[in-house]
């Protein structure tokens, strides 16, 4: 599975990525932290990952870094454009529709092929 980190802190060991399937986010946790020694992920960084379910959660396993930054602009992006963030502003009304959030690469940066994520 392809994701992009929501959110990471790394004295921890943990991060959330959100699913390239757009299903549930998957949450990961370092088996064994040594303190200040995390996983090094940022926030926008995409990530490729095994995923299993666990207790009703999506457990993300074996995490490899694919491009940093590449999703810089998610976090903000779900933030400023939920309809409960809306309607507590008061700044529009609720929409009854999808509400879609495109995921493109920044200008300059490549896009790695299938084969290139499998190495």
């Amino acid at each position: 599975m392809i994701g992009v980190v929501l959110w990471s802190d790394n004295s921890a060991g943990k991060a959330v990525f959100w699913c390239e399937d757009h299903g549930d986010l998957a949450y990961y946790e370092e088996p064994i932290v040594q303190i200040g020694c995390g996983s090094g992920f940022d926030t926008g960084d995409m990530v490729q990952f095994d995923i299993s379910v666990h207790r009703k959660l999506r457990i993300a396993g074996n995490p490899r870094l694919v491009q940093e930054n590449a999703g810089g602009h998610l976090p903000d992006a779900l933030r400023g454009n939920s309809l409960a963030a809306e309607a507590l502003n008061g700044t529009k009304a609720p929409r009854r529709t999808a509400q879609i959030i495109p995921f493109a690469p920044k200008a300059g940066q490549h896009r790695l092929g299938a084969a290139q994520l499998k190495a």
